[in-house]
């Protein structure tokens, strides 16, 4: 299955509750990007990226943690400019994820199929005081 990241911003919702979300990046397989610029079903994502807000961080901490597993996104990765630090959220079940992966900013993280490498955080860049 072909994918690439949405140049769009695109809302995704979960139907069963109402939820809809907008992540910083969302990553859909080919023939979903057409439908960028409406709601597209939050299973059909591959992938949710946060990058933390420095005036909200509760709302990719706490919300959004709590609603990316119910909303089916099988991966959410979460890079924090504050904390110097990238998570990964991965094996949603109902209501959370089973497991959690911490990097720091200089390390990599490696990032799961269907995506398969090694991310590397070197580069990245935190927030000044």
């Amino acid at each position: 299955m072909e994918a690439r990241p949405s140049a769009r911003s695109a809302a995704v919702r979960w139907p069963e509750v109402g939820a809809v979300r907008n992540p910083d990046l969302t990553y859909l397989p080919e023939g979903v990007i057409d439908l960028a610029g409406h709601t597209i079903p939050a299973e059909l994502a591959l992938i949710a990226v946060e990058v933390v807000s420095p005036s909200n961080p509760e709302n990719d901490w706490t919300g959004k943690v709590r609603d990316y597993p119910r909303m089916g996104f099988p991966l959410y990765l979460i890079i924090d400019p504050r904390q110097k630090s990238v998570t990964l959220f991965s094996e949603p079940n109902r209501d959370r994820y089973h497991t959690r992966t911490e990097r720091e900013f200089g390390e990599t993280i490696r990032i799961p199929e269907p995506f398969g490498f090694e991310l590397d955080l070197a580069r990245l860049v935190p927030y000044r005081d």
